[in-house]
């Protein structure tokens, strides 16, 4: 286990919304209770999370398509014989 030490940081509220920070704090409580032989591979792990998300865009950014409507007719269903597959 890692030795008695206390950590502090400061989030903007206003920025982050309360499930971002609730995340974070779940996060820290994991990485707190792993023992310090496994905080390598956690660092690792949270590395190769970083990677996958670092190329791609936010949702925020993405371009949204209007929503419209579709005019149709809804035909009788035609039943197929069915697939059958020779060994």
């Amino acid at each position: 286990m890692m030795s008695n030490s206390s950590l502090s940081f400061r989030a903007d509220r206003s920025r982050l919304p309360a499930s971002k920070i609730i995340a974070l704090l779940k996060c820290l409580a994991i990485i707190q209770s792993l023992p310090e032989s496994a905080l390598e591979e956690a660092v690792e792990g949270l590395e190769r999370v970083a990677d996958f998300y670092s190329d791609r865009s936010p949702q925020a950014d993405l371009p949204t398509i209007p929503s419209s409507s579709i005019k149709g007719r809804i035909k009788a269903a035609q039943i197929r014989p069915p697939i059958v597959l020779e060994p």
